[in-house]
Parts: C-alpha cells; structure tokens; sequence
C-alpha cells in the first residue's frame, strides 16, 4: 500500500527502542528486533499497520493497512517527524 525508506544515524538498537517507544506512547503495538518487525496503531479514522525492516543504516517501512482518508504522504511526513535524530 504504502512504502518508503529512511536513513538513521543511530544504531540499530537505539532505531529500534525509538521506534518502540513512539509507537506505544500513541498506545499503538510493536513488536520486532533490529532485523524487522511489525507494528499497529489506531487513529481516530482507523487503523494502521505495517512492518519494517533494517538494512545497515536504512529503514524499510511497509505500511499495510490504512484509513482510506489518510494519504501515504501524510503518514511519511509523520513517521519522518517521529524518526527525527534517528
């Protein structure tokens, strides 16, 4: 549905445990390690899931299910704003 790739500066672990926490401070779930992973979240339109998955300094996101109002863009800029640092 929706894909995009990201670069981060951190480690793998570090990513990982931002990520975690980003998701579960929005009550959403994550569950993965540094390789790849899965992740859900509700919104207020509906729900989100995807995976993600890691390849040296780049994360690979994959978003499955989303809202039919929420554009692909909208999530990016999000995830960016969430991944600022990493």
């Amino acid at each position: 549905m929706c894909d995009f790739t990201f670069p981060f500066t951190v480690s793998p672990d570090d990513l990982v445990r931002k990520v975690d926490k980003a998701i579960s401070s929005i009550g959403g779930t994550f569950s993965g390690d540094t390789s790849a992973g899965e992740f859900a979240l509700s919104t207020p339109v509906g729900k989100i899931t995807g995976s993600y998955r890691t390849e040296g300094q780049t994360l690979q996101v994959h978003i499955g299910e989303k809202p039919f109002f929420v554009t692909c863009s909208q999530i990016e800029a999000q995830l960016k704003k969430a991944l600022e640092g990493a």
